[in-house]
């Protein structure tokens, strides 16, 4: 069934999750320096810079929690599929999975595009 990973895929699968949740980590830190830069320069005042700070970092956590919270192996290939669909690795991080695995990899990253 697609989907099924081997033990040796699912080890596979952990690292390139741990890399997509290390990309959500960067991007939600470069997101709150940018709001940081905006209230340095005064383009925000406190008040503002501070909510707008707080709501940042609370919609990337939100992300990054509903895709990663209580991940189960049944799901480590849907997930690997997000992160190659977002971006966040590239063919390189997929090589070592099977013909069969990449090639479903690849169907439901498509499956996103649409």
């Amino acid at each position: 069934m697609p989907g099924d990973l081997s033990k040796r895929e699912k080890k596979i699968a952990r690292a390139i999750i741990d890399k997509g949740v290390e990309a959500e980590f960067k991007a939600g830190l470069e997101q709150a320096k940018a709001v940081i830069a905006k209230w340095e320069t005064g383009e925000l005042n406190n008040r503002d810079g501070y909510h707008t700070l707080y709501k940042t970092i609370k919609e990337q956590d939100k992300r990054i929690s509903k895709r990663y919270d209580g991940l189960t192996g049944s799901h480590y290939l849907t997930t690997v599929a997000a992160i190659l669909f977002d971006g966040q690795i590239t063919e390189e991080d997929i090589k070592d999975f099977s013909d069969e695995t990449k090639e479903t990899l690849h169907r439901w990253a498509s499956f996103r595009d649409e």
